[in-house]
């Protein structure tokens, strides 16, 4: 029981004694005999009567105890009522601008962020996992490479699949189509920008030279984002794809 609630208590049980008081003063005056000539009866002296019998004094503290009560009780502080906090998320920044080239075995190169770090592994023959990873902002790119067996039409279609799923579960609020088209450089593509809270990814991609290749990439976070909360991040995150896809070149 807090401080409140036992002050609180206290002045209820002032106020029910001063209740009480005034009821059983109010009875005896109401049962008490009358006095008799024959039979006297002597009183001791007691205090002036006003009121159907009741003394000033009393009268005054039954009067003011409901003020009274108000004081004290206004006097305690209220115990505070815990708010919970809301939710909150990483407070993240971005770096500079900066491109670095990348040329390996792959058959293609590309530039990308100084600031990110680039590994891939070999999955299974022919098929490559490369990551392009930012630790600062807890963010990476998850690309795929994967050569083009006369399947190109099943690859490009499993990318819509995987677009069309959010629309299906309402998890999007509004879709961006952006076509990459450069006949000089052989590179032909699709950029998706996914717009809404509950999105998996915010952007995607995918690269083709229309023949040999095909390269997708995917933008994840290393925690639920909050797409709203992260739109200078992920509007930075984009510009960084669209110089890496800009830059591309097959050899």
């Amino acid at each position: 029981m807090n401080v409140y609630l036992m002050s609180t208590f206290f002045m209820r049980l002032v106020y029910a004694l001063f209740f009480v008081a005034f009821l059983k003063k109010r009875i005896f005056c109401l049962i008490s005999p009358k006095k008799s000539m024959n039979h006297p009866v002597r009183f001791a002296s007691t205090p002036p009567m006003n009121w159907r019998g009741i003394s000033p004094r009393s009268f005054l503290l039954f009067s003011f105890s409901p003020f009274l009560l108000f004081c004290f009780s206004a006097c305690v502080q209220k115990p505070e009522i815990p708010v919970p906090k809301p939710k909150g998320y990483f407070r993240l920044t971005t770096p500079v601008a900066a491109y670095q080239k990348w040329d390996s075995v792959f058959p293609f190169t590309f530039k990308y962020s100084e600031s990110a770090n680039l590994s891939f592994k070999k999955i299974e023959n022919e098929i490559y996992w490369i990551d392009i990873q930012y630790p600062s902002l807890s963010a990476v790119f998850k690309m795929s490479f994967v050569p083009v067996k006369n399947n190109l039409h099943s690859l490009m279609w499993n990318e819509e699949e995987q677009v069309m799923f959010h629309v299906e579960r309402r998890m999007t609020d509004d879709i961006q189509y952006s076509s990459v088209s450069d006949p000089e450089a052989k590179v032909y593509g699709r950029l998706y920008e996914l717009e809404g809270k509950n999105v998996a990814t915010p952007f995607k991609f995918w690269l083709t030279d229309s023949t040999h290749y095909f390269v997708k990439g995917v933008l994840y976070f290393d925690f639920a984002p909050n797409n709203d909360s992260l739109a200078p991040v992920i509007d930075f995150l984009k510009k960084d794809a669209l110089y890496m896809i800009e830059s591309w070149q097959w050899k």
